[in-house]
């Protein structure tokens, strides 16, 4: 048997069910694809279990999470006209922006 084509359990009845699960329609020929990828990729962990991880501490994040912290600072505050100065579009003294609940007219 060739290793790219593993020997599976699934059938197509559990795909159908985890389809159903998931609510997903599948066709036939869909049907027959994911049970192909599927075990492919249960084949690919299979491989992963193989891998030796002796003295590998488990990760609760798959990169490091580093918070950048600064000082705050107390700084001059933003004139109203350096506030508007990159708004798309400014109405007397508010930001204008499109209505975006109830009527729109």
């Amino acid at each position: 048997m060739n290793q790219r084509e593993p020997n599976s359990t699934l059938t197509d009845e559990a795909v159908r069910h985890v389809a159903t699960l998931a609510r997903l329609a599948l066709t036939d020929d869909e049907v027959t694809k994911a049970k192909e990828e599927l075990t492919s990729i249960f084949q690919h962990i299979s491989n992963l279990k193989t891998v030796s991880t002796d003295g590998v501490e488990p990760l609760d994040h798959p990169t490091e999470i580093i918070n950048h912290f600064r000082e705050d600072q107390v700084s001059e505050a933003l004139t109203q006209q350096q506030v508007f100065a990159n708004a798309p579009a400014i109405k007397e003294v508010y930001f204008d922006v499109p209505k975006v609940l109830g009527n729109t007219q």
